[in-house]
């Protein structure tokens, strides 16, 4: 989904059973409930933490992917001992100007206006 120009996480809400992301697109837009039901694990960084993802056009232009390879679920896999890959999880990635959020989880995000 294309971005405006200043899309934020603004805020998260876990309760073991669902994780809820607030999200604006921008200023002109109505906010958003990114819901993941029964995620296995996600982890909220500063977009200076994953500068490798900024070098693609197409990621700064958008905000909701789904990550098939290099992203954190690979990375932790590759530090050994980690399940979720082998069980075939998946990951996303959820784009702000000052916070990104990495979701592993087995459903896709609903995406719901707010």
């Amino acid at each position: 989904m294309e971005i405006g120009s200043s899309p934020a996480v603004v805020g998260l809400n876990y309760d073991l059973n669902k994780l809820i992301i607030q999200y604006s697109p921008d200023v002109q837009s109505a906010d958003v409930n990114i819901v993941f039901e029964h995620p296995r694990g996600f982890q909220c960084l500063d977009e200076g933490d994953l500068l490798n993802y900024w070098k693609d056009e197409l990621l700064t232009k958008n905000w909701l992917f789904e990550i098939f390879e290099g992203g954190w679920l690979d990375l932790q896999e590759s530090s050994g001992g980690f399940l979720s890959k082998a069980m075939e999880y998946r990951e996303f990635l959820i784009c702000g100007v000052d916070d990104c959020v990495s979701v592993i989880s087995n459903n896709p995000p609903k995406v719901v206006a707010t």
